[in-house]
């Protein structure tokens, strides 16, 4: 949680450490289903209790935090929407651009 508060507080990394993503996902039917299956997924921590969504909202915003290899730390942050179809925009900050763009091109 340190870490993920130092990176809103200071942005210490430039635009370039930030890669970007957006998907839909067809067999995901609510908000809740698709929080836990990317924290699964990532297998990364939720930041800011962003593991818990609101009931009749159709947005929710979802923060990872982790270590991959060699120690990079890394956030994670997804923009979620529920209209039928669950899409999202998935964000990765980290100091090593080529895991960016692996973890958001994973999904």
């Amino acid at each position: 949680k340190q870490w993920y508060q130092r990176r809103v507080r200071g942005d210490e990394l430039d635009a370039d450490s930030q890669a970007d993503e957006t998907y839909t996902l067809t067999t995901v039917k609510s908000l809740e289903g698709a929080v836990e299956q990317l924290i699964s997924f990532f297998g990364m921590q939720p930041c800011e209790r962003t593991e818990r969504t609101t009931e009749g909202k159709s947005s929710h915003i979802l923060l990872l935090a982790g270590q991959y290899k060699d120690g990079v730390e890394c956030l994670i942050k997804t923009k979620i929407v529920y209209d039928g179809a669950v899409n999202m925009k998935v964000s990765a900050r980290s100091a090593d651009p080529s895991l960016n763009e692996l973890l958001v091109s994973s999904i």
